[in-house]
């Protein structure tokens, strides 16, 4: 089966405003600031968390994914509206928790859009033997390593850590196993910084149901391939 890394639309015709968001508009007082939601990144939780909402362009579309990746109050977390929400939800009962959103657009409200919450990574979906792990520097591949199981990957981001920023660890190449039973999965340590995926059958599902805002990247392909090798313009046009 072929997989995905899920990303944002950069068709302005689909976006109307690139980029779509406005403003971030936040909710909390520094009493209150323990418990926004940036504070908790793949933990589950059950408290009342301080969502932030967001403010559109006028000429923007209410998209199905919105792009608000790495943003104050988003972080590492995806926006998407509910159509797509009951999708994902089919495709992974366990993991992953929604937090109410509200998009403001020319003062209208949107109030069913989400952001999802993904908890309890793990690896077990990845190929280790025919995948590639690097040590980064910045940006620069340094040592392979050799990394043969969940476990021993665990101890080395463990070990990388420790050591701190310059040092990284990078998953050059992601081989998912055949026998992957998961249609939706996060992965960090690539070379965008932390990735979902989707599943062929995932993909098929979201296009189909005709969801916005979303593009589907190739995971055997590089960002560079992908945005400056004309792979991604054959699919989805400038």
């Amino acid at each position: 089966m072929k997989y995905y890394f899920i990303r944002h639309s950069l068709n302005k015709r689909i976006l109307g405003h690139y980029p779509q968001i406005k403003n971030i508009i936040h909710y909390y007082t520094t009493e209150e600031a323990p418990l926004f939601i940036d504070q908790f990144n793949f933990g589950k939780t059950n408290l009342n968390l301080i969502i932030s909402n967001i403010t559109l362009h006028p000429t923007s579309k209410a998209t199905d994914y919105i792009d608000v990746k790495g943003e104050i109050g988003f972080l590492f977390k995806l926006l998407i509206s509910g159509k797509l929400k009951s999708i994902l939800e089919k495709n992974k009962t366990l993991g992953i928790q929604f937090f109410p959103c509200t998009v403001f657009k020319n003062n209208i409200e949107y109030t069913d859009y989400w952001v999802l919450n993904y908890y309890g990574i793990n690896y077990q979906f990845l190929d280790f033997k025919n995948s590639a792990f690097f040590v980064t520097t910045k940006f620069d591949k340094t040592n392979k390593l050799d990394i043969d199981n969940e476990n021993n990957f665990i101890e080395k981001q463990k070990e990388i850590a420790k050591e701190g920023y310059p040092k990284g660890l990078l998953i050059d190449k992601i081989e998912i196993k055949k026998n992957n039973a998961e249609h939706f999965f996060i992965i960090q340590n690539t070379e965008d910084g932390i990735q979902y995926i989707a599943s062929e059958k995932l993909k098929k599902e979201i296009e189909e149901a005709n969801c916005t805002g979303i593009e589907f990247q190739p995971i055997e392909l590089s960002l560079r391939e992908w945005l400056h090798g004309g792979e991604r313009e054959k699919i989805y046009e400038k």
